[in-house]
């Protein structure tokens, strides 16, 4: 009875950034995939939407994550090249803070990794963005390279790709249960059980009861991203002339900015510091609490952005302790792969964390040391 039944190579649980370039780059090699998404993405549900992400080089969060930017802005720039739509802006980001970690920890990235970045002192920073305004203790990092990728054009791209090159994607089908029968991976959903030889869980804030017996410690963070119409000089915030922004407070709280791209409005959110909640009990909608925040911060830093309110939109962070990645095999099985989550600077690096799951699902050998993302480190 159970000959028929069809086998695939991987079943992707979740088809947001990390699954839907997982996807593509697997099915590219001709591996059978099955993508499934309790949505239809992209979507606004999760962490992969909001018009723009940040992409950067001289990485504060840690020297390990650099050579794998540094291999998706090869992989972004590759896919522009294939498609009809820009995936990858390059345009500057300043970062600007007191002498503190976040500066330094960039400096010691851009040292090891030879990334061409510039030091400016308040005032160098105030003449040459007129409309920022650093405290006199603040200097900035210019890096080049720095600027924008696209979520919901860079999902839409990857999912349709897949589809093109043989995926098999099954959307608003919500996984409720997975086992292993000998060898064979059994996923049960509401409409269907599939079954396949290696699973990846890329389900983000999702992840934790996937995988019930990891007791993962992750903590799902709300946060908002706000859209402003400049008071004047609006050509100021255009990503021609004013790079992304990070700011790292003396509160310890960071915001950080993105100019105006495609008409959509000058970009303010605040990064981490927001209220921790379940997956299924996010509050999409901002409220006034969220958007005072952010301009008190604009009001004392960027002042002409402090206009009227264009969009606002509420996003995930899915947050591990130490706010490093996952991309490890399951604990004693090499068949299953977690990638997921990413602390709220996952973006980034989608390009790369699709290829390196083809290449643990096909065995290839990956050149980066991924030990700092390993489970192990989690489960003390």
């Amino acid at each position: 009875r159970n000959l028929k039944k069809k086998i695939y190579d991987v079943i992707i649980i979740g088809l947001g950034a990390m699954g839907s370039a997982s996807s593509y780059y697997l099915s590219k090699n001709g591996v059978n995939v099955l993508g499934l998404d309790t949505y239809e993405p992209p979507h606004k549900l999760g962490s992969s939407h909001g018009h723009t992400r940040v992409i950067r080089e001289a990485y504060h969060e840690g020297i390990s994550y650099v050579p794998i930017v540094k291999r998706a802005y090869d992989l972004w720039n590759e896919l522009d090249h294939e498609i009809e739509e820009k995936l990858i802006l390059e345009y500057g980001g300043m970062y600007l803070g007191d002498d503190g970690k976040y500066l330094s920890d960039a400096k010691k990235s851009a040292k090891k990794y030879e990334i061409p970045i510039f030091e400016f002192s308040s005032q160098e920073i105030k003449e040459k963005y007129k409309v920022l305004n650093p405290p006199k203790n603040f200097k900035g990092l210019l890096e080049n390279r720095s600027g924008a990728v696209f979520p919901e054009k860079a999902i839409s791209n990857f999912l349709s790709k897949s589809i093109n090159y043989g995926s098999t994607h099954n959307y608003n089908e919500k996984v409720i249960d997975w086992n292993k029968e000998s060898q064979i991976y059994q996923v049960k959903t509401n409409k269907n059980n599939y079954f396949a030889e290696k699973l990846i869980f890329s389900s983000g804030a999702w992840i934790k009861n996937l995988v019930p017996s990891l007791n993962l410690p992750i903590k799902i963070e709300r946060q908002v991203l706000f859209w402003f119409d400049p008071i004047k000089d609006k050509d100021q915030f255009h990503y021609s002339n004013m790079p992304n922004t990070g700011w790292d407070l003396d509160n310890g709280i960071e915001f950080y900015t993105q100019p105006i791209i495609e008409d959509k409005g000058f970009k303010v959110a605040m990064h981490h510091n927001g209220k921790f909640i379940s997956e299924d009990n996010l509050n999409r909608e901002s409220n006034m609490d969220d958007l005072n925040i952010v301009k008190n911060f604009l009001e004392e830093y960027i002042p002409l952005a402090n206009g009227n309110l264009l969009d606002s939109r509420v996003c995930v962070y899915t947050n591990t302790p130490d706010l490093d990645f996952i991309i490890d095999f399951y604990p004693e099985d090499e068949n299953i792969i977690i990638c997921s989550p990413c602390s709220g600077h996952g973006f980034k690096f989608t390009p790369a964390i699709g290829e390196i799951c083809s290449k643990l699902v096909e065995k290839k050998q990956i050149n980066y040391d991924l030990s700092e993302f390993s489970i192990k480190r989690l489960m003390k």
